[in-house]
């Protein structure tokens, strides 16, 4: 279900608004005539001075402002929702200038999504919610748990682990055996005694490549326009002929769906501006082989580190299982 705010249902209520006026007045003026000159009534007086004719109006009793207007406001109502309409298209289709967006490179293979960030983020989650704050700069990484129930760290560097355990007494662990390099994929993670996570910080360099096989989501910046470059090609070049299958990349929420072309060098290219935290699914909307059902992902909307989302942190959470993606 899209979020009320979005392009898709803003025109669909005007329209739904508009629709329920023109059908009470429609459908109550054809009750009433049905009621009043149904067969067996009273007939009208002087009835053969009007000359009724199938497909026009009386001859010699007419009322010339009602038939200007019964041609005139349905006129006016076409031409105002042709307006919406063409408003929305404009909305939806005016691409901005990537300096003015979040560039992602969305790739569809068989059966799975890929994405190739053309920029680095750093996020992490609200520390007003999680009550755990990471600080990492240069070579001091610092994670402050007071008021939570953390009791461990992970630092993965490039996909190594590293674990530590969380000074309890001070509500915080400061290690220094890092140096914060930004050209490289760094995940600070925070659990309880339970292994339960409670709070995640991380950096995605330029260059870093998430995929749905692996169970891995995409990750979006909220309270930012986001462009999407979409490509479909095939999972690998054994086959020098094939350039893969049509796919469509939708993302419910937002009410948009782009179609990926294969053997389109240029791609086709998508927008939104997410505002509401959260993690929301991903679709294919055209059948692209046997495995087409499972071509599934999610999309996670996160604050950059040292801000934050509109709206409140989690509250669209869900859960996205163990096989969120993949074959």
């Amino acid at each position: 279900m899209p979020a009320e705010d979005t392009v898709f249902n803003v025109v669909y209520d005007k329209y739904m608004f508009w629709s329920i006026l023109v059908g009470v007045f429609t459908f109550g003026w054809m009750f009433i005539a049905m009621l009043r000159y149904r067969d067996g009534v009273e007939p009208v007086e002087n009835l053969e001075k009007y000359h009724i004719e199938v497909g026009s109006f009386p001859v010699d009793s007419h009322n010339t402002k009602l038939e200007v207007a019964f041609y005139l406001v349905p006129t006016i109502l076409v031409v105002w929702l042709t307006m919406i309409a063409l408003a929305s298209n404009y909305s939806a289709w005016t691409i901005p200038s990537d300096e003015d967006t979040f560039n992602v490179d969305v790739i569809g293979k068989q059966w799975f999504w890929e994405f190739h960030y053309q920029e680095e983020l750093t996020w992490e989650d609200d520390p007003s919610v999680t009550y755990v704050n990471v600080d990492w700069s240069a070579s001091d990484l610092t994670v402050d748990t007071h008021g939570s129930e953390a009791t461990n760290v992970t630092v993965e560097i490039d996909g190594v682990k590293f674990d530590y355990a969380i000074d309890l007494a001070a509500e915080m662990a400061s290690i220094s055996d890092f140096y914060l390099d930004v050209n490289l994929h760094n995940v600070v993670t925070v659990y309880d005694a339970n292994d339960v996570l409670l709070h995640t910080w991380e950096h995605l360099p330029v260059g870093t490549i998430l995929s749905t096989a692996g169970g891995e989501n995409l990750i979006i910046p909220c309270d930012e326009s986001s462009t999407l470059d979409l490509y479909s090609r095939p999972h690998d070049d054994s086959n020098p002929a094939y350039v893969g299958v049509q796919h469509a990349f939708w993302l419910p929420e937002w009410g948009v769906k782009e179609d990926l072309v294969p053997g389109l060098e240029a791609g086709t290219v998508m927008t939104f501006m997410p505002d509401d935290a959260g993690t929301f699914p991903i679709r294919c909307a055209e059948y692209c082989g046997d495995y087409h059902s499972k071509m599934v992902g999610f999309i996670d909307i996160v604050a950059r580190d040292g801000a934050s989302c509109a709206a409140d942190t989690g509250i669209k959470k869900m859960d996205t299982g163990s096989d969120g993606g993949g074959y």
